[in-house]
């Protein structure tokens, strides 16, 4: 019960908008996964909720996303679960890089990329290899099925298409997120743990970080 009560208390001090914002993350990976999944996109779309509230409340809503983002995922698609550690890397690389700023500008925000497709890509071939046995789900399956059919071993074959593809995948993933942090009303900002990064400069940072803190 006491750690129950700590981690109410800690979700507390982001901020009643930020515990509002966890399950508007998760819908949103939900959703662009499920499009990923039901159109057979060598696509993921399932990240955009996870790295959206890390950039804006912090790297721990963030991981929390991600995390209940697979555990949900994970009804209908149990294998789904097995990369929730990925989702969970998401959100905490998302809350450190929105602190610094990256997504402020376009072209940092398109260079996180790499880092977040690193993460996917490198660490998604391993759990499929390890966890599935080097058996590729969704529209990354059928690249994997395809390299596999011309002659290359498994284990390659996931790397060489993962990799690759999660970077097709966090491109247009972190160019949304950076979209929609720009269309954000200040109002709502300045009550977001990390609305001060986009707000204020200098000096200003301090009050509004101190605002953001009180809600």
């Amino acid at each position: 019960m006491a750690t129950e009560n700590s981690f109410t208390r800690l979700m507390k001090s982001y901020g009643r908008l930020t515990i509002f914002l966890i399950p508007i993350g998760v819908a949103v990976n939900f959703v662009g996964g499920q499009i990923a999944l039901l159109l057979k996109l060598p696509l993921y779309l399932d990240s955009i909720g996870t790295i959206l509230v890390g950039a804006t409340c912090g790297a721990l809503p963030g991981a929390l996303v991600g995390l209940l983002s697979n555990a949900i995922n994970s009804i209908t698609s149990p294998p789904t679960f097995a990369f929730a550690i990925l989702n969970v890397l998401f959100g905490l690389l998302a809350g450190l890089l929105g602190r610094y700023g990256v997504f402020k500008s376009w072209w940092k925000t398109l260079l996180s990329a790499i880092p977040f497709a690193f993460i996917g890509g490198f660490g998604g071939a391993l759990i499929t290899i390890w966890v599935l046995g080097g058996a590729a789900v969704g529209g990354t399956g059928i690249v994997v099925g395809s390299l596999v059919a011309a002659g290359m071993p498994v284990n390659t074959a996931n790397f060489v298409a993962q990799l690759p593809i999660d970077l097709v995948d966090k491109v247009p993933t972190v160019l949304i997120v950076y979209a929609i942090i720009r269309g954000i009303p200040r109002r709502l900002l300045v009550k977001l743990p990390l609305g001060w990064v986009y707000l204020a400069d200098g000096g200003q940072r301090a009050g509004v970080a101190g605002a953001s803190r009180v809600q």
